[in-house]
């Protein structure tokens, strides 16, 4: 049997209806995208909201850094106006931070010491890479005058304008204790001086004394032993006689060693080349060890007395080390001038040590080093040591020779006299 078909009219309603019915799915779809995307939005919104909190806690607490950082900070345009400080710097200066701000930092800078900013500044400006220019001056702050260090970084700012940023450390207190120990050195400096002093009239005047007594007395005696044995009552006892004789003629040598090593009388009447010249010949003979003696750019030139004092003891010292420490076979010392400076060597073949090794035994040339070094400290120089085990030892002193020089001699005419004044 035959099944009937819909009518056209049925048709069209169905697929009306089938299209509503896509409609309202789709629309459906559509709230339910929107109301996704509502949340969605909502979360990044609460997300935004908590990076910009976090953000602004972050601000606030790098800006509290910045405030309350126990060094100054500040910022300052090509024309070194400050453009930003902060409190610790506002307090260095002993303003506040809105009347700093807008100055120049010139202004706080000590007028002696102006020119040292501006060339600070031209350092900040022709900076391009690597650690800031640094500097170190004397700030003029509420408090008095303090001294401050600035470590200069440029860079630039959003719109590319180039700044220079600023670090102020406060350095009054290391100046201050700079400054002590400087009086302190140069107190200790005074007082060893003086004492040195002391030391060396002490030992003029104990050589005057064995040379007028003990010296005049043994060269009686041995006078006297040459009368005895030249006379013939004595003949059994000549031999006997010739013995004391050279026993007295040892002291006698001897006597005159140890009082030169008091205090040679050539230093003060001939100079120091010829007092080194005779000492080092007598330490020779006393001690066996073979000595040499040079001197070159000296020929006729005098040195100031105390200098000739602490060169010759220097001396003095380093040979008594090397026949005491360094079982030397032969030993040399050259006095030189060579241009602006004055030149003692001290050089043997001894056995030598390692400069930089610790001493556990002080009395292993450690004092004897130690004064010298004191004693070119006195006279504005310095000591080198080179010395190698069983390679022997070279002492090196150096002394300016505008300290080692007398000042020239002027020489005053008037119409009755003429004289030399120093």
């Amino acid at each position: 049997m035959a099944r009937s078909r819909p009518s056209p009219k049925k048709t069209a309603v169905a697929s009306v209806k089938r299209s509503e019915l896509t409609k309202d799915s789709d629309r459906a779809t559509l709230v339910h995208d929107l109301h996704v995307h509502q949340e969605e939005l909502h979360v990044q919104n609460q997300q935004l909201i908590a990076a910009q909190t976090a953000l602004e806690e972050t601000r606030d607490r790098f800006v509290d850094l910045y405030d309350f950082a126990p060094n100054g900070y500040l910022t300052v345009d090509k024309d070194a106006l400050i453009l930003q400080i902060n409190l610790t710097g506002a307090a260095f200066f002993g303003r506040s931070r809105d009347a700093i701000v807008g100055l120049p930092l010139l202004a706080f800078v000590a007028r002696q010491e102006r020119g040292e900013f501006l060339d600070f500044m031209r350092a900040c400006r022709g900076h391009r890479s690597g650690p800031g220019p640094v500097v170190e001056l004397a700030a003029r702050t509420a408090d008095g005058v303090r001294h401050m260090q600035l470590i200069c970084r440029p860079w630039k700012d959003h719109a590319g304008t180039r700044e220079f940023f600023m670090a102020v450390l406060d350095i009054t207190d290391r100046k201050l204790a700079d400054a002590d120990r400087e009086v302190a050195a140069r107190e200790h400096a005074e007082l060893v001086g003086r004492l040195l002093s002391v030391q060396e009239d002490e030992r003029r005047r104990i050589a005057r004394d064995i040379h007028d007594h003990l010296g005049q007395q043994l060269t009686g005696l041995r006078l006297k032993l040459e009368q005895l044995g030249g006379d013939p009552a004595a003949a059994g006892l000549r031999e006997r006689i010739l013995d004391v004789h050279r026993i007295a003629e040892q002291l006698d040598t001897h006597l005159d060693f140890f009082t030169g090593k008091l205090r040679p009388a050539a230093l003060d009447d001939l100079g120091l080349v010829v007092a080194l010249s005779q000492f080092v010949n007598a330490w020779s003979a006393n001690f066996g060890v073979l000595g040499e003696f040079q001197s070159s750019g000296l020929d006729g030139h005098r040195i100031v007395p105390e200098v000739e004092t602490h060169l010759y003891r220097f001396c003095q010292e380093a040979l008594h080390n090397v026949y005491k420490h360094a079982m030397a076979r032969r030993a040399s010392v050259i006095l030189a001038r060579r241009h602006n400076q004055l030149i003692l060597i001290v050089e043997d073949d001894g056995r030598g040590f390692d400069p930089q090794a610790p001493r556990k035994q002080p009395q292993e040339g450690g004092l004897g080093l130690l004064g010298m070094r004191e004693r070119a400290a006195l006279m504005g120089g310095k000591v080198d040591i080179e010395s190698k085990r069983g390679k022997g030892t070279t002492l090196f002193l150096q002394v300016p020779w505008s300290i080692a020089s007398p000042p020239p001699r002027k020489i005053l005419n008037s119409p009755r006299t003429t004289k030399l004044v120093r």
